[in-house]
């Protein structure tokens, strides 16, 4: 085996001035006419004004003094810039707006289609070529079915319109064209709070609009809210209960429990004024006490976030009164607590937020080392066993809250496997050299009394928000406590191991997402969080015996099929939603070997694909999550006890297959059994390892080799190379696209992939070292808004001319600030491109991988590019330019400097005979390796 080189270092970038570029206005949809929203829109404005009505006579019955407001909900079709001053001007008071992806076209709103030249290629399996589609549609303009313009005339199409090879595809023409105008629209939904007056204003633009009179000034923008306007309403109970699931989850426990009280976190609409805030606190506690419920803790309010909420206990008695209500005729209640302008939603608490299997491990032999070096990685779980062989020395732990008091013998197994992953990686077989460093160890979690006394869960207490536990712990680590000095200021990635299993993601972050993104950004450190498991049953549909006869390939389809049936069941849980994170999905595989099966089945056999109980993506605004992937181990179902069962449920052994860990033993002073797990917590500790072994490399740069990256950068550069060793398995991507690509061609199915791998399974190795046929290159910096950062990439002249497979892989990585009242929430939005196409550049370039536009919607842009015909001759000193741009995403200014990390990998196939690394190093290394830009002269 070759010896491996040490990765390479950009010179310093140069700051360039941006480019001027012209942006082409947002597609707008088929607007109905005025007179038509007037009809469409007049009643649900009265109805708006009716409920206010309503709710103010109710409130005036209730509560003396409670000022009687409403949170409006405005839904428009496609998009409205700067409404928010208009929302001002009006009176109301700006909370808020999303995007709406899913918006289904009807009569008033909807796109008219285009219908260009190679509609019918992409649209129709048995039209194969340009040829062909052009023809059709050239048939169909000549008969005018299509306009000029490629718009459909609304003309019936026959048979006889079409060219004669295309007749017979009469039936399929006409589905594809239906299908065009049936295109979901996108568009916005706005939130205010407004008093009596702001309604008033509100309602009396409403009139001036229909009567086509003029806006006042500043307030214009509203005639294309009305325009444009789908819906309004008042936020109300279908939001505040409905959305969250609380109306299910409250009938169940009802249905099932036995006790006097229900538990529930209150999250409010965060005001701006801090006033209005202890008001609302104030009239919260007033309105819980009245319906016979009671405060649990204190109100967190966090303003970096916007998020304002409380927990509290409410009496059985109201809710059952309250779901009478929601089933009656009127489906309203005058329990004005569910009626509160106040409240965004109530949603389940006292979750657990991590289990384990019960049951004893088996003796191992691991060495004990004590650890000096401070950490670069921490680990925020349940309290581990300090006293395990595997973790003895090993870990920095931290436990202001003497959590560690609540655990009994055998009850820190999920706090024990995480570090005994993070620190040794997968033990089977002796395992990985341990890392070199201690590990900041924090708990916060602890037993949760109610659950099984024989295998406890851990949770976070009812009265306690995770929130809180992990802002605490954070800025005790950076910052210190009272009188108690920073605790782990060098680390720069923590694992984050588990996850909200009532909070999947729909739409928005979470507030727990939300302050993982601001600790990232205001920290510089890098959150690693599993994707979540999906641990509920797995009905694949066909009997055992038929399952059986199957070979491993149409076990996976079949099973990939029965998947894609619940696949909004099995979204990512909060806080993986989180944009500076990396979130981390499950491989299904481990280094355990052979097993016996047993009463066991092996749903997915191909250790290229994902667990079978990891979680999917999409991530916010449809971004790329999880990211990467890891081993997480194989995870097995029992086999069903009757032939005719087709429900799999999850086998929770402590045997293989699965990742060998540290186990805490039940028995007081056991402190050697190991044990095997698996699942995406897992997989998580171990990209947590790998971040670990990356910085280590990242220091050895600094100390040994005098590049010069800023610790300050070292997180984001970390970030960078964590995603930049990932690669989607073409068995894996061949193996999704066979089970679930439809016959007929469906729209982007690269997005359908990245959904289920990401940007692929990481080989931590290939990011670590280069080889002769395989260079890295990293760059890190800091740009404001509108700079670019031009870093020139040396081609090795032996390439020039040659016939050769050759890969290029770029990720570039950074921490953005965020904004929780826009819509976008990252606030930077960065790019990384070359200065002319990939195609284009001397070394002839093709897009690999995940899809072009979803690489740009994240805090991470992976890009792979390959080619394998002609390079065309260049001379040596030829560059590729890359250029790396900052814009502005969710602020009108973006006025900070934004950390960033590059990694860019030329490669070729190992064993030919050109010497990359070599060639590109003697290229890089006559220049000053820095990581900050410097202005072009």
């Amino acid at each position: 085996m070759t010896k491996p080189l040490p990765l390479l270092v950009f010179p310093q970038a140069r700051s360039l001035e941006p480019p001027k570029v012209t942006g082409f206005p947002p597609e707008m949809p088929h607007l109905p006419s005025r007179g038509r929203q007037v009809v469409r829109l007049a009643g649900q404005l009265s109805e708006v004004r009716q409920g206010f009505e309503r709710y103010k006579a109710s409130v005036g019955k209730s509560m003396a003094g409670l000022e009687p407001e409403t949170v409006l909900v405005i839904e428009i079709a496609g998009s409205v810039e700067d409404f928010k001053q208009a929302i001002d001007a009006t009176g109301l008071e700006w909370l808020g707006e999303w995007d709406i992806d899913e918006l289904t076209p009807d009569d008033d709103f909807y796109f008219e289609p285009k219908i260009g030249v190679d509609f019918f290629k992409n649209n129709i399996a048995e039209v194969n070529n340009r040829k062909q589609s052009k023809s059709i549609h050239t048939a169909l303009v000549e008969h005018q079915v299509i306009d000029a313009s490629g718009r459909l005339t609304g003309k019936e199409l026959d048979q006889l319109m079409l060219p004669p090879d295309a007749a017979h595809l009469l039936n399929d023409i006409q589905f594809a064209l239906a299908k065009s105008k049936s295109k979901m629209l996108s568009g916005r939904l706005f939130v205010s709070m407004g008093n009596e007056r702001a309604m008033q204003e509100l309602l009396s633009l409403w009139e001036r609009w229909q009567q086509n009179q003029v806006l006042p000034l500043g307030k214009t923008k509203w005639r294309d809210v009305f325009n444009q306007m789908v819906a309004i309403r008042r936020w109300g109970i279908e939001e505040t209960l409905r959305e969250t699931g609380m109306i299910d989850t409250w009938r169940d426990f009802l249905a099932h429990g036995d006790q006097q009280a229900i538990r529930c976190q209150i999250e409010l609409f965060y005001r701006k004024s801090k006033a209005k805030r202890d008001q609302v606190e104030r009239n919260l506690v007033t309105l819980i006490e009245t319906a016979g419920g009671r405060i649990l803790g204190n109100f967190i309010d966090m303003p970096e976030i916007a998020f304002h909420a409380v927990k509290a206990e409410l009496s059985t008695q109201q809710i059952r009164e309250l779901l009478s209500d929601l089933e009656s005729d009127s489906k309203d209640t005058d329990i004005q607590l569910f009626k509160f302008h106040g409240v965004m939603y109530f949603r389940p608490t006292g979750q657990s937020l991590s289990s384990m299997e019960s049951g004893e491990g088996v003796e191992s032999e691991i060495p004990e080392e004590e650890i000096e070096l401070p950490p670069v990685a921490a680990i925020f779980d349940g309290v581990p066993n300090l006293q395990h062989s595997a973790l003895k020395g090993r870990l920095l732990f931290d436990d202001p809250d003497n959590l560690s008091a609540e655990y009994q013998p055998g009850e820190r197994k999920h706090g024990t496997a995480m570090a005994s992953l993070v620190i040794h990686g997968d033990i089977t077989n002796g395992g990985h050299a341990p890392l070199s460093r201690l590990v900041y160890a924090v708990p916060i979690m602890q037993p949760d009394p109610h659950s099984d006394p024989q295998n406890r869960t851990e949770h976070v207490p009812e009265d306690v928000f995770f929130e809180d536990r992990i802002a605490r712990a954070v800025r005790r680590m950076f910052e210190g406590e009272g009188t108690v000095p920073a605790q782990a200021e060098s680390v720069c990635v923590i694992n984050l191991s588990i996850g909200d299993p009532l909070r999947p993601f729909i739409h928005t972050p979470s507030p727990w997402a939300r302050l993982l993104d601001w600790l990232s950004w205001k920290y510089r450190v890098l959150f690693c969080v599993s994707a979540g498991n999906y641990v509920e049953n797995v009905d694949i549909g066909i009997p055992v015996p038929d399952f059986r006869t199957l070979t491993h390939e149409q076990k996976v389809k079949h099973t990939l099929q029965a998947m894609q049936e619940n696949i909004s069941m099995r979204r990512i849980l909060s806080p993986a939603e989180s944009i500076n994170a990396i979130t981390v999905g499950a491989l299904h595989s481990d280094l355990s070997g052979n097993y016996y099966a047993h009463l066991r089945t092996d749903l997915l056999p191909n250790n290229s694909l994902f667990s079978p109980i990891s979680r999917f993506g999409h991530g916010f605004r449809r971004s790329i999550k999880p990211e990467i992937m890891f081993p997480g181990g194989r995870q097995l179902f029992r086999t069903p006890a009757l032939d005719g069962q087709t429900n799999y449920i999850i086998e929770r052994s402590l045997g293989p297959p699965g990742q060998k860990v540290a186990w805490d033993s039940n028995q007081a002073g056991s402190s050697s059994q190991t044990a095997y797990s698996r699942g995406t917590s897992n997989a998580t500790a171990l990209a947590t390892r790998s971040a670990a072994r990356i910085y280590d490399v990242l220091d050895v740069l600094r100390t040994q080799h005098n590049y010069q990256i800023p610790q300050s950068l070292m997180s984001v550069l970390i970030k960078a190379l964590l995603v930049h060793g990932a690669k989607q398995e073409p068995e894996a991507v061949r193996s999704i696209d066979g089970a679930l690509k439809n016959s007929k061609k469906t729209g982007n199915f690269k997005e359908v992939v990245s959904r289920y791998l990401g940007y692929g399974a990481v080989d931590i190795e290939r990011v670590l070292a280069c080889t002769e046929q395989r260079a890295t290159v990293l760059g890190c910096g800091e740009i404001h808004e509108n700079e670019v950062h031009e870093y020139r990439f040396p081609l090795p002249p032996g390439l020039s001319g040659m016939k050769v497979w050759r890969r290029m892989v770029i990720t570039l990585a950074w921490f953005s600030p965020i904004n929780p009242e826009h819509r976008n929430v990252r606030e930077a939005k960065l790019n990384l491109s070359p200065a002319k196409k990939w195609d284009e550049v001397q070394l002839q370039l093709a897009r690999k991988g995940a899809d072009h536009n979803q690489v740009l919607r994240g805090t991470v842009q992976h890009e792979v590019v390959e080619g394998s015909n002609q390079i065309s001759v260049y001379q040596d000193g030829t560059d590729i330019l890359l250029h790396v741009t900052c814009k502005k995403d969710a602020t009108a200014n973006l006025d900070m400097a934004i950390p960033y990390g590059l990694a860019v990998t030329l490669e070729v196939a190992e064993g030919t005979e050109i010497a990359i690394y070599e060639q590109l190093r003697t290229r890089l290394m006559p220049k000053i390796a820095v990581g900050a830009a410097i202005k072009a002269t």
